[in-house]
């Protein structure tokens, strides 16, 4: 039997732990004594800082899920009163431009850096919600002070600071938490210290269709999926055994069931991860029957009307926890399923 993932998050191994949901408290996980790098008991006060912060937040508000408008809505910072570690530890810069939605540049002891959110993937500007996500992070940061909190690692592969943004507002904002409840930005599974927080504000922001997960935030089609979301659900996924050190690509798969009343066609949609580095475009004719499902096996091999073929060459699903998204032709996320793989 191939080993099928559930929706629900299993806690992995890491450096933060919650007390419980009841408290929303936070406590560090001690390092093993004569462990601790410098760089890392900096991380420790900025984490100590931001999960202050995230313990006592909740979800923004609501946003009426058949809204069609692209525009941001109009919705308060959640916050709360935290407390700055020592000043010889806190790192400060001056937001003088915003790149995208999750990018933005400052200047820190007179030199600009340009700075990559932590833990969150915006769309990008050409993409539906890119500028609305850009406008999103300006409205929190654009001109302000804020503090830039490492994590595990410094810089990204394109070398830009890899931080959270803690706004030095009244209230303070942690924007990386607050864009993410705003729906701007999609929660990442990559193993930052505030991961499980930021996953949980993901869940909140779908479930009340924020932001990017509204309904038809990326325009309407008459042929399209109906206000009724989702019509379409993932709704199993098939991880691969490692043999060797490689997966069997045969046995890594996902499933889309149909759930309405008549058939779907779904030429032209998307499936993809949530960094949207691993897509797929469903090829024009591909539909589901109603009631009827689709697998989607990550390998090659012979498509019928119930099975499709991606033919990857690597594993798209195995290697790691991640959220699948499928999206309709016009960008609408229509539904999206997270996932832990536990090794």
């Amino acid at each position: 039997m191939l080993p099928f993932v559930a929706a629900a998050r299993v806690d992995r191994s890491r450096r933060w732990i919650t007390d419980g949901a009841a408290t929303g408290e936070w406590r560090a996980q001690p390092w093993p004594t004569g462990t601790v790098p410098i760089t890392m008991q900096r991380l420790a006060a900025i984490t100590s800082l931001a999960a202050i912060l995230l313990g006592a937040c909740t979800s923004g508000p609501s946003i009426d899920g058949t809204d069609d408008s692209s525009t941001v809505p109009s919705i308060e910072p959640t916050t709360s009163e935290v407390t700055l570690p020592p000043a010889e530890e806190v790192e400060r810069g001056t937001v003088d431009g915003v790149i995208d939605g999750d990018t933005l540049q400052a200047v820190v002891d007179g030199q600009r850096v340009e700075v990559r959110l932590i833990g969150v993937d915006a769309p990008d500007a050409e993409d539906c919600f890119g500028a609305e996500a850009r406008t999103a992070l300006t409205g929190l940061v654009a001109g302000q002070t804020v503090v830039l909190g490492a994590g595990e690692s410094d810089v990204d592969a394109s070398g830009r600071a890899l931080r959270y943004v803690i706004v030095e507002s009244t209230p303070r904002v942690l924007v990386n938490a607050e864009l993410v409840s705003q729906g701007a930005a999609i929660p990442l599974h990559s193993g930052h210290p505030q991961e499980s927080d930021f996953l949980a504000r993901g869940d909140r922001a779908y479930a009340s269709g924020n932001g990017l997960w509204g309904t038809f935030v990326c325009g309407h089609s008459d042929d399209g999926v109906s206000p009724d979301r989702p019509q379409l659900r993932i709704s199993e996924i098939g991880l691969a055994p490692r043999s060797a050190g490689e997966f069997d690509l045969t046995n890594e798969w996902i499933e889309i069931v149909n759930q309405s009343y008549t058939v779907v066609d779904i030429g032209g949609w998307l499936v993809r991860n949530e960094t949207g580095d691993r897509y797929l475009a469903l090829p024009t004719g591909t539909a589901i029957a109603a009631g009827g499902s689709l697998q989607i096996v990550t390998g090659c091999g012979n498509d019928s009307g119930e099975v499709l073929h991606w033919c990857s060459e690597t594993s798209v699903w195995s290697a790691s926890s991640n959220t699948v998204l499928l999206r309709d032709q016009r960008g609408n996320v229509v539904d999206r399923k997270p996932y832990e793989v536990v090794e």
